[in-house]
């Protein structure tokens, strides 16, 4: 059975990740076939405390635990609220409260698996992340677990709906097409951008045997030739990409190609880009040409989750 088109938002009791769930539903209301499903996971109330402060009642602990939890369903009503109020459609809306969880991150990626699901949003803060972290716990542990799924990260700050999709290994930027036509594709009136930083020339060409010294200005032939195969493989990545997405319904002036020479270094030159090409997704492989196994992130990709800002960064596995 193919996985259901659905995103399960992990939702706090803050007021980042209401607005944030709020621009995740504004992204999706668009399609027809996208479910939306708040989850929020509250703790057992600590009983261990509770006879130090004379609770020992059986009668009290209950009606204590039942306020617990009668407060923590009032979490996602809320942002459910907001989401009703932008016209999101209530059929395609739900709510999961997970009670006596021991960790919201793994909570919420079984339920993921159980229901069918490929895809975990939560916001990039949440109500307990302090001032010098970049990025919240919950959303941290979700990037590195979150290997089988594709994971978004949403600052509810976003300035657009606009597309950029970085292509950075062959076999996971298909992926990343794929996925963002499935996901993405009812997006008609927005701009898709299909970005390639050229990284520099292999370390192995530059004292190849009658060849100058790397800085050189003539093109001597091995180099010269590793440039035109890698060239030519990027072009033809990028119309594969182009045709996939004007077959799936993108008007053709809307889907572009921006191609560029490494400056500062793939991840912050495609950071540049979002900041100054009126992007406000991106969608990025977990992992490039090197799929290494211990890691559950890729170099490029960990750096553009913790530097990005007012924009949603999309994991695709």
């Amino acid at each position: 059975m193919g996985k259901e088109k659905a995103v399960l938002f992990g939702l706090d009791d803050s007021e980042f990740a209401r607005h944030a769930a709020l621009e995740t539903g504004r992204l999706v209301k668009g399609s027809k076939d996208i479910r939306l499903t708040l989850f929020h996971g509250t703790p057992a109330a600590d009983a261990s405390l509770w006879s130090r402060v004379g609770i020992q009642q059986t009668q009290e602990i209950e009606k204590i635990q039942a306020k617990w939890d009668s407060e923590a369903e009032k979490i996602p009503e809320k942002a459910r609220e907001l989401l009703l109020e932008s016209g999101f459609d209530p059929q395609r809306l739900s709510i999961v409260v997970d009670k006596r969880y021991s960790d919201p991150a793994e909570v919420m990626l079984k339920w993921a698996e159980a229901n069918e699901a490929d895809t975990v949003a939560v916001g990039r803060w949440g109500q307990k992340t302090v001032s010098r972290q970049i990025i919240g716990s919950v959303t941290y542990k979700l990037s590195q677990l979150a290997d089988k799924l594709a994971l978004w990260v949403v600052d509810p700050r976003i300035c657009s709906h606009n597309v950029l999709l970085g292509l950075i290994g062959a076999p996971i930027s298909r992926r990343v097409v794929d996925y963002t036509i499935r996901y993405f594709g009812h997006l008609k009136s927005s701009r898709f951008t299909l970005f390639h930083v050229i990284p520099p020339v292999p370390p192995q060409y530059w004292n190849f045997e009658g060849t100058a010294t790397p800085g050189a200005q003539e093109a001597q032939p091995p180099i010269a030739r590793w440039q035109q195969e890698y060239m030519d493989s990027v072009k033809a990545a990028a119309e594969d990409a182009k045709k996939k997405l004007i077959e799936a319904g993108i008007p053709e002036q809307n889907v572009l190609f921006k191609f560029q020479p490494q400056k500062s270094g793939i991840a912050r030159d495609i950071i540049r880009e979002l900041e100054e090409g009126d992007h406000g997704i991106l969608v990025v492989g977990r992992k490039g040409f090197k799929d290494i196994r211990e890691f559950g992130l890729g170099s490029k990709a960990n750096k553009l989750l913790l530097a990005g800002r007012a924009f949603v960064v999309c994991l695709v596995s």
